[in-house]
């Protein structure tokens, strides 16, 4: 229809693969926030995985087999969580 309005500049499927500056800013810090948390997962994931594997030993009194496994399965959880992060 005449009446239509057109469309804003830099929307619409003509626009797609024009981002502006700022957006790709936002976007890298954004990715580069995601990137630092990967760190810290390597240091959080085996250590809640170490500390409920302590508790079940203290419990069960396993010492030190459930805390080993439970920090192995950190480093794994972490370790995954890398491989996602990285793609």
């Amino acid at each position: 229809m005449a009446s239509d309005p057109s469309p804003e500049p830099g929307r619409g499927p003509q626009a797609k693969n024009k981002t502006r500056p700022r957006d790709r800013k936002i976007r890298r810090g954004v990715r580069n926030v995601q990137l630092a948390t990967l760190g810290w997962n390597f240091v959080t994931a085996p250590l809640v995985g170490g500390g409920i594997g302590y508790v079940i030993d203290y419990y069960f009194n396993t010492y030190p087999w459930a805390m080993v496994v439970g920090l192995f399965l950190g480093f794994v959880s972490a370790f995954i969580d890398l491989i996602r992060g990285v793609r």
